[in-house]
């Protein structure tokens, strides 16, 4: 088996750019950039292929494996930091060519410890990575300033702002699922959280929150929970404990992980977005409900406020009662969820432009060093 970098380099300029991630599994927020990535970089010309250390079934064919790049050589390689795998350590130790790098932050390792030793492990790792990358990587770009302020802290300099590739239009233009549509859409009032069941999402926040709303609020109310993560199954089973609690199991629907249609449906029946979330670094859902004019009320935490900007309504502390109680407003006030809506739909304008291009062009001309720049206008 050939390793990764085998293959003396060819410091000439290239057209081949490549990214490597540790996996790509459809659906989830850096595979979606990585896919628009490679759509740009194949507009401008580029030969662009995604290389991944663990391959998943479904994704072949968008994919290659880690090995296939040592004849690669001569190529410029993004590579997408938000795990740690270390066989994409070692390869990067190995790689030959120039390496950018798109950083999608790494979850604090404190909030894995009571569930998965491996994943607080690999929190760890993910981060302690990051000091060689430094002086590794020749360009760097991230969806928010919240991540390019945690970068500079770690002495990475000139960092780049990619904003995220929402293509919203594949969300509104997709046809809902019938059998989520017809499930939900009975009148009671849908509170919606999307993400992966993680402990520094804070689902457990979410449905003490609900619980308050729908105890003393408005019974006739469900909280859908759309995510998934076998890999820390005790979580859920401490979600499903809260539930019981605050006397709310009945109504908290555990989705999982949906089709693109159902995810669709979900923000389509849905009343009100509730994140309190502790820990994100952009938090693309957000702007996906704003898309579908759904009203937003989030914990003030991480890059939830600089995504939502004026928009949604944001809380300074993590309260139950003051949250219930903003959302049972935003829910039956008519003129205060309108004005929401109004600002989360001035606010959904200003991610419709050209930034992701224009973020994406900048940081390869900074990876090509100037060399071959104007290959991507």
């Amino acid at each position: 088996m050939r390793r990764c970098g085998a293959i003396p380099a060819s410091r000439g300029p290239s057209l081949r750019i490549h990214q490597l991630l540790a996996s790509l599994e459809f659906g989830d927020a850096v595979a979606r950039e990585a896919l628009a990535i490679q759509r740009q970089l194949r507009a401008w010309g580029h030969a662009s292929e995604i290389f991944v250390g663990q391959r998943h079934p479904r994704a072949t064919e968008a994919t290659r494996v880690l090995e296939d790049l040592a004849a690669e050589s001569e190529s410029a390689v993004l590579y997408h930091h938000a795990f740690w795998s270390e066989r994409i350590d070692r390869c990067l130790r190995e790689y030959p060519g120039p390496i950018g790098m798109v950083y999608h932050n790494i979850t604090p390792a404190h909030f894995f410890a009571p569930y998965n030793e491996e994943l607080q492990d690999s929190a760890l790792r993910a981060r302690a990575a990051l000091e060689p990358l430094r002086t590794r990587v020749v360009a760097s770009a991230t969806a928010s300033d919240f991540n390019r302020r945690e970068l500079e802290a770690l002495g990475f300099s000139g960092v780049g702002i990619l904003p995220f590739p929402l293509e919203l239009e594949d969300f509104v233009g997709t046809e809902p699922d019938p059998g989520v549509l017809s499930r939900y859409s009975d009148g009671q009032s849908n509170f919606l959280f999307v993400g992966r069941l993680a402990p520094n999402k804070r689902q457990e926040d979410v449905i003490r929150v609900f619980g308050w709303y729908n105890r003393f609020v408005n019974t006739a109310s469900r909280l859908l929970l759309v995510g998934a993560a076998p890999e820390i199954d005790a979580y859920r089973e401490d979600l499903l404990r809260v539930a019981q609690s605050v006397g709310v199991a009945d109504a908290v629907v555990f989705a999982g992980k949906v089709t693109f249609a159902e995810l669709v449906a979900y923000y389509r029946v849905a009343d009100l977005f509730l994140c309190m979330s502790e820990h994100e670094g952009f938090c693309a859902p957000l702007i996906e409900a704003m898309a579908f004019d759904v009203p937003v009320l989030a914990r003030d935490c991480g890059a939830v406020g600089e995504t939502l900007g004026d928009a949604g309504i944001l809380l300074p502390g993590g309260g139950v009662p003051p949250a219930a109680e903003a959302a049972a407003l935003l829910l039956s006030d008519a003129s205060v969820r309108q004005a929401v809506l109004q600002r989360q739909r001035m606010r959904l304008a200003t991610f419709s432009g050209d930034g992701f291009v224009v973020g994406l062009r900048t940081l390869v001309d900074r990876l090509l060093g100037g060399e071959g720049g104007s290959s991507v206008l």
